[in-house]
Protein backbone atom coordinates (compact mmCIF):
# COMPACT_ATOMS: atom_id res chain seq x y z
CA UNK A 1 0.00 0.00 0.00
CA UNK A 2 2.75 2.46 0.93
CA UNK A 3 4.77 1.67 -2.23
CA UNK A 4 1.67 2.41 -4.34
CA UNK A 5 1.26 5.79 -2.64
CA UNK A 6 4.92 6.59 -3.26
CA UNK A 7 4.82 5.49 -6.91
CA UNK A 8 1.68 7.47 -7.83
CA UNK A 9 3.19 10.95 -7.28
CA UNK A 10 6.43 9.91 -9.00
CA UNK A 11 4.54 8.59 -12.02
CA UNK A 12 2.40 11.75 -12.16
CA UNK A 13 5.47 13.97 -11.97
CA UNK A 14 7.15 11.96 -14.75
CA UNK A 15 4.00 12.31 -16.88
CA UNK A 16 4.02 16.09 -16.38
CA UNK A 17 7.72 16.32 -17.33
CA UNK A 18 7.08 14.33 -20.52
CA UNK A 19 3.76 16.00 -21.34
CA UNK A 20 4.95 17.55 -24.61
CA UNK A 21 6.07 14.11 -25.86
CA UNK A 22 2.62 12.52 -25.91
CA UNK A 23 0.69 11.00 -28.81
CA UNK A 24 3.43 11.57 -31.37
CA UNK A 25 3.71 15.36 -31.07
CA UNK A 26 6.95 16.57 -32.60
CA UNK A 27 7.67 13.33 -34.47
CA UNK A 28 8.20 13.94 -38.19
CA UNK A 29 9.30 10.50 -39.34
CA UNK A 30 6.37 8.59 -40.93
CA UNK A 31 7.64 5.29 -39.49
CA UNK A 32 8.07 6.67 -35.96
CA UNK A 33 4.77 8.57 -35.98
CA UNK A 34 2.91 5.50 -37.24
CA UNK A 35 4.56 3.34 -34.58
CA UNK A 36 3.73 5.71 -31.71
CA UNK A 37 0.14 6.36 -32.76
CA UNK A 38 -0.65 2.89 -34.10
CA UNK A 39 1.15 0.68 -31.58
CA UNK A 40 2.09 2.52 -28.39
CA UNK A 41 -1.09 4.60 -28.15
CA UNK A 42 -3.44 2.15 -29.88
CA UNK A 43 -6.80 2.45 -28.10
CA UNK A 44 -8.72 -0.27 -29.95
CA UNK A 45 -9.60 -3.56 -28.33
CA UNK A 46 -7.54 -6.46 -29.66
CA UNK A 47 -9.02 -9.93 -30.08
CA UNK A 48 -7.02 -11.41 -27.20
CA UNK A 49 -7.37 -8.70 -24.54
CA UNK A 50 -10.49 -10.06 -22.84
CA UNK A 51 -9.57 -13.79 -22.82
CA UNK A 52 -6.04 -13.11 -21.56
CA UNK A 53 -7.19 -10.63 -18.93
CA UNK A 54 -9.73 -13.14 -17.65
CA UNK A 55 -7.19 -15.98 -17.62
CA UNK A 56 -4.49 -13.99 -15.82
CA UNK A 57 -6.76 -12.06 -13.43
CA UNK A 58 -5.60 -12.74 -9.89
CA UNK A 59 -2.40 -14.40 -11.12
CA UNK A 60 -0.60 -11.14 -11.90
CA UNK A 61 0.56 -10.56 -8.33
CA UNK A 62 4.02 -11.92 -9.17
CA UNK A 63 4.17 -10.10 -12.51
CA UNK A 64 6.13 -6.82 -12.38
CA UNK A 65 4.22 -5.45 -15.37
CA UNK A 66 0.88 -3.67 -15.25
CA UNK A 67 -2.04 -4.88 -17.41
CA UNK A 68 -1.41 -1.86 -19.65
CA UNK A 69 2.18 -3.02 -20.15
CA UNK A 70 1.07 -6.55 -21.03
CA UNK A 71 -1.31 -5.17 -23.67
CA UNK A 72 1.62 -3.18 -25.10
CA UNK A 73 3.70 -6.38 -25.34
CA UNK A 74 0.89 -8.00 -27.33
CA UNK A 75 0.73 -5.02 -29.72
CA UNK A 76 4.53 -5.00 -30.12
CA UNK A 77 4.60 -8.69 -31.04
CA UNK A 78 1.68 -8.13 -33.41
CA UNK A 79 3.54 -5.21 -35.04
CA UNK A 80 6.87 -6.99 -35.46
CA UNK A 81 5.61 -10.54 -36.29
CA UNK A 82 9.05 -12.01 -35.59
CA UNK A 83 10.06 -15.44 -36.81
CA UNK A 84 12.05 -15.90 -33.59
CA UNK A 85 11.64 -14.04 -30.29
CA UNK A 86 14.05 -14.36 -27.40
CA UNK A 87 12.49 -13.65 -23.98
CA UNK A 88 15.26 -12.80 -21.51
CA UNK A 89 14.43 -13.09 -17.82
CA UNK A 90 10.82 -14.16 -18.32
CA UNK A 91 9.34 -17.58 -17.61
CA UNK A 92 8.16 -19.51 -20.66
CA UNK A 93 4.79 -20.08 -19.01
CA UNK A 94 4.43 -16.62 -17.43
CA UNK A 95 1.98 -13.84 -18.15
CA UNK A 96 4.46 -11.88 -20.28
CA UNK A 97 5.06 -14.86 -22.59
CA UNK A 98 1.32 -15.53 -22.89
CA UNK A 99 0.62 -11.97 -24.00
CA UNK A 100 3.53 -12.03 -26.47
CA UNK A 101 2.34 -15.34 -27.95
CA UNK A 102 -1.16 -13.94 -28.38
CA UNK A 103 0.30 -11.08 -30.42
CA UNK A 104 2.15 -13.31 -32.86
CA UNK A 105 1.21 -16.97 -32.70
CA UNK A 106 3.45 -18.08 -35.59
CA UNK A 107 6.59 -16.99 -33.75
CA UNK A 108 9.10 -19.37 -32.18
CA UNK A 109 9.54 -18.11 -28.61
CA UNK A 110 12.60 -19.13 -26.65
CA UNK A 111 14.13 -18.28 -23.29
CA UNK A 112 17.64 -19.39 -24.33
CA UNK A 113 20.23 -17.64 -26.47
CA UNK A 114 21.36 -19.13 -29.72
CA UNK A 115 21.21 -17.72 -33.21
CA UNK A 116 19.74 -14.44 -34.31
CA UNK A 117 16.35 -13.23 -33.13
CA UNK A 118 13.97 -10.82 -34.87
CA UNK A 119 12.64 -9.62 -31.52
CA UNK A 120 14.17 -9.60 -28.05
CA UNK A 121 12.16 -8.85 -24.92
CA UNK A 122 14.27 -8.43 -21.78
CA UNK A 123 13.32 -7.80 -18.16
CA UNK A 124 14.79 -5.18 -15.86
CA UNK A 125 18.12 -7.06 -15.54
CA UNK A 126 18.97 -6.40 -19.18
CA UNK A 127 22.03 -4.13 -18.55
CA UNK A 128 24.02 -7.17 -17.37
CA UNK A 129 23.72 -8.78 -20.82
CA UNK A 130 23.29 -5.74 -23.10
CA UNK A 131 26.21 -6.68 -25.37
CA UNK A 132 24.89 -10.23 -25.82
CA UNK A 133 21.45 -8.82 -26.69
CA UNK A 134 22.79 -6.48 -29.37
CA UNK A 135 24.82 -9.32 -30.91
CA UNK A 136 21.78 -11.61 -30.98
CA UNK A 137 19.38 -9.14 -32.63
CA UNK A 138 19.06 -9.62 -36.38
CA UNK A 139 19.07 -6.73 -38.82
CA UNK A 140 15.54 -5.35 -39.00
CA UNK A 141 14.87 -6.59 -35.46
CA UNK A 142 13.26 -4.94 -32.48
CA UNK A 143 14.50 -4.99 -28.89
CA UNK A 144 12.08 -4.29 -26.03
CA UNK A 145 13.71 -3.54 -22.69
CA UNK A 146 11.89 -3.13 -19.39
CA UNK A 147 12.92 -0.19 -17.21
CA UNK A 148 15.20 2.16 -19.11
CA UNK A 149 14.85 4.97 -16.59
CA UNK A 150 16.24 5.29 -13.11
CA UNK A 151 19.26 3.08 -12.40
CA UNK A 152 19.30 1.64 -15.92
CA UNK A 153 19.55 5.10 -17.55
CA UNK A 154 23.30 4.98 -18.09
CA UNK A 155 23.11 1.54 -19.76
CA UNK A 156 20.21 2.74 -21.94
CA UNK A 157 22.17 5.78 -23.14
CA UNK A 158 25.15 3.55 -23.91
CA UNK A 159 22.90 1.19 -25.91
CA UNK A 160 21.66 4.14 -27.98
CA UNK A 161 25.27 4.71 -29.10
CA UNK A 162 25.39 1.25 -30.71
CA UNK A 163 25.95 1.68 -34.48
CA UNK A 164 22.97 -0.53 -35.38
CA UNK A 165 20.49 1.18 -33.02
CA UNK A 166 18.81 3.34 -35.65
CA UNK A 167 15.47 4.27 -34.08
CA UNK A 168 14.71 4.15 -30.36
CA UNK A 169 11.72 5.03 -28.22
CA UNK A 170 12.14 5.88 -24.55
CA UNK A 171 8.85 5.17 -22.76
CA UNK A 172 10.64 5.15 -19.36
CA UNK A 173 8.92 1.90 -18.38
CA UNK A 174 10.08 0.43 -21.70
CA UNK A 175 12.83 1.10 -24.17
CA UNK A 176 12.21 0.00 -27.74
CA UNK A 177 15.11 -0.11 -30.20
CA UNK A 178 14.91 -0.94 -33.90
CA UNK A 179 17.95 -2.27 -35.77
CA UNK A 180 16.68 -1.11 -39.18
CA UNK A 181 19.46 0.39 -41.33
CA UNK A 182 17.03 1.87 -43.86
CA UNK A 183 15.70 4.31 -41.24
CA UNK A 184 17.33 7.60 -40.32
CA UNK A 185 18.97 7.52 -36.89
CA UNK A 186 16.68 9.13 -34.31
CA UNK A 187 15.80 8.59 -30.66
CA UNK A 188 12.43 9.67 -29.29
CA UNK A 189 10.99 10.30 -25.85
CA UNK A 190 7.37 9.15 -25.55
CA UNK A 191 5.03 10.00 -22.69
CA UNK A 192 3.78 6.56 -21.67
CA UNK A 193 2.20 6.52 -18.24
Amino acid sequence: MISTLIKAPRRTLRWLRRFRHRRGYGIHSPFAFGFVTGVVYEAGAYYAYAPLAQKWRGMLNGCPLRPKDLRLLLRLANFQHPARCWCVGYAADGAEAAWLKAGSSGTHYTTHAGGKADMIVANRNWPACAETLTDALAEGGMMVLTQVGGRQRKAWLKLLQHPKAQVAFDLYDFGIVFFRPELQRQHYVVNYL
